[in-house]
């Protein structure tokens, strides 16, 4: 026990005592320095210079970018900034290794940096950096960091990996691979790969892959790939995969729900079809792949109308100089009145599409349908009111569920 009060006892006299003082010490205070005048002169100037020159150990600047007063140690240790074996020159000296039990202060670390809270560096660091709660680097940094809760830089990031329990924060370019709880966020330009459990933000060009577990925001032009609940971009050269995709052009494929492409596809459509005589769609996208949202109507005078809604993808590939081929999927519940019961119609489409103008189309071709009802529910619309299809295949399934298979047909116009 006495060797443990020994150990602590050395450590707390070295921790106020300035051991970094010498090489801190201005030039003009150093002995067999010439000086030219009267010794008073040469005293005030020796005087006047260490004023200047030597930094003051009390003044705590997390965030400062001058680093002519700092110098290089081997190895500190502290127990919270100013209370280590750099004494109150902590902030004045880059560290190859630093061990800081609660809390560090240094001007920069080369190698290895541990805490069991939070490290603060002024400059830069390079290597990696430990620490229960925070890191804040004020310069570049290139290497390794891991923080319980977030990691701040305030210049760039390359050629590293930052691991944060909520948010790996940014004001410069980020050159590797971001994996945060919560959020990355970077005013500059991302390369490598963003992993957020909530939210990547970059506000400029990314140049790799954002996942997130909802938005990822590129404010420019994204190279690579954006997977998450929402994906927002300008010019993409790769491909989106969410649930909503916006885009102002992309030279790949967005996958989604809703995909936006500001420069690619958006129609409306009117049409037709066996069922329902009046049709109004919605479809965006890229003609390569495309969402279509669409209800229907029937045109009767009656309490109860027969109406549809539904939703579909497809595809339209070019055929010939003004004309291209539409193959869709898509499905519709038909209800009358409310949604009282299971009533959809499963429907494939293949049909040719001819531009007669710029904003103008129109389109014809044969459906294959296949509808899937609550057979237990009596008041289902008739399927066929003005038209006579045959109804092949009418099958019943255990747990109140029937099918029926029919091909029918869909034409109409688009514009937009």
């Amino acid at each position: 026990m006495n060797t443990f009060y020994r150990i602590f006892a050395a450590i707390l006299v070295f921790s106020f005592n300035p051991i970094a003082a010498k090489p801190l010490q201005s030039q003009a205070e150093k002995p067999g320095l010439e000086v030219s005048g009267t010794p008073n002169d040469s005293l005030k100037s020796r005087e006047k210079s260490a004023l200047i020159q030597k930094p003051d150990p009390f003044k705590f600047d997390p965030f400062g970018k001058d680093l002519s007063d700092t110098t290089s140690m081997g190895f500190q240790f502290s127990f919270v900034p100013y209370v280590g074996t750099n004494g109150m020159y902590s902030g004045n000296i880059v560290n190859d290794y630093s061990f800081n039990l609660l809390g560090g202060y240094s001007a920069g670390t080369r190698k290895l940096e541990m805490a069991g809270l939070f490290s603060i560096n002024r400059s830069d660091m390079t290597g990696v950096q430990l620490a229960g709660l925070f890191n804040q680097v004020g310069g570049k940094v290139d290497g390794v960091q891991l923080a319980g809760l977030f990691n701040s830089n305030l210049d760039s990031v390359k050629n590293s990996v930052q691991l944060a329990g909520l948010m790996n924060f940014t004001t410069g370019p980020v050159d590797g691979v971001q994996i945060a709880g919560v959020a990355n966020f970077s005013p500059k330009n991302v390369t490598g790969v963003q992993v957020a459990g909530v939210t990547n933000f970059s506000a400029a060009d990314v140049e790799g892959t954002q996942v997130a577990g909802v938005l990822n925001f590129a404010a420019k032009n994204l190279k690579g790939s954006q997977v998450g609940l929402v994906n927002f971009a300008n010019k993409v050269d790769g491909f989106q995969l969410g649930l909503i995709n916006y885009s102002d052009s992309t030279s790949g494929i967005p996958v989604g729900f809703l995909s936006f492409v500001r420069a690619g596809y958006h129609t409306l459509e009117f049409s037709i079809n066996e069922v329902v005589p009046m049709n109004l769609a919605f479809r965006t996208g890229k003609r390569e792949f495309y969402n279509i949202f669409f209800a229907g109507i029937r045109p009767e005078w009656d309490d109860q109308v027969t109406w549809t809604f539904g939703y579909g993808l497809g595809t339209s590939p070019r055929l010939g100089k003004k004309t291209y081929l539409n193959i869709e999927v898509s499905s519709e519940q038909l209800s009358q009145g409310g949604v009282h019961a299971l009533n959809l119609i499963n429907r494939g489409y293949l049909g040719a599409e001819f531009q007669a103008t710029k904003n103008f189309a129109i389109f014809a071709g044969p459906t294959v349908n296949f509808r899937v009802y609550d057979s237990s529910y009596a008041f289902h619309p008739e399927l066929f009111t003005y038209t006579n299809m045959n109804v092949h295949n009418d099958v019943y399934y255990p747990e109140d569920l029937g099918s029926q298979l029919w091909f029918g047909f869909k034409a109409g116009f688009r514009f937009l």
